[in-house]
């Protein structure tokens, strides 16, 4: 019976034949997919390890020795001030010109946590389910400071080219129109999100 199975008339193929055949074809075409998709998996946990190891590194080189400037600025203030150029202290700090008492080392310090927060939006848009729009109305409201504006200009250069592009655009945006209530503000944010600005600076960011 089994010798007779493999016989059969001239040129038919024989049915192991047709299945090797037919099992080839179907491994030609699933086997590059599941290499495809094993490779997408791998590049996603990449690409999410590399933004958790940045952040890391973000909060530990740059967010919290910021954060210790405040915090030990009266242990040793004279350390601190040598740090930073006087015409940066000056802008930081605008006390005489916007009749404040702010120090211009807690003025800093919250500035670069607002910059450092727009760095860290447009890295990770494609991750995070808030919504684009959501956190661009706070970042406008906030782009709408005088202050925040001057602090722009003297930090922008410590963030990445990206970054700088989106910071420019935000305030553009919040100080070229007039927001009024929350519906205009809301409104501007959708602008924003849909400009073909915002999303080249999102492309770039992601091309890096």
């Amino acid at each position: 019976m089994y010798a007779m199975w493999h016989v059969t008339k001239k040129g038919e193929k024989s049915k192991i034949s047709i299945f090797v055949s037919k099992f080839s074809i179907i491994g030609a075409v699933f086997i590059p997919i599941g290499i495809y998709l094993t490779y997408r998996v791998f590049n996603l946990q990449l690409q999410s390890m590399k933004r958790e190891a940045t952040y890391k590194v973000i909060d530990r080189g740059w967010l919290n020795v910021n954060k210790s400037f405040v915090e030990y600025y009266k242990e040793c203030p004279t350390f601190i001030n040598s740090l930073y150029y006087t015409w940066q202290k000056k802008v930081l700090g605008e006390e005489i010109k916007y009749n404040t008492t702010d120090k211009w080392y807690a003025v800093n310090y919250i500035s670069i946590s607002i910059f450092q927060g727009w760095e860290d939006f447009i890295t990770s848009t494609d991750i995070d389910d808030t919504g684009d729009v959501v956190w661009l109305n706070n970042f406008l409201q906030w782009a709408n400071s005088p202050i925040l504006y001057n602090n722009w200009h003297v930090l922008k250069t410590n963030f990445a080219e990206t970054t700088q592009l989106f910071g420019d655009f935000v305030f553009f945006t919040a100080r070229e129109n007039n927001i009024t209530n929350s519906e205009d503000l809301n409104n501007e944010a959708i602008k924003v999100v849909n400009s073909d600005m915002y999303k080249s600076i999102i492309n770039r960011r992601f091309k890096k």
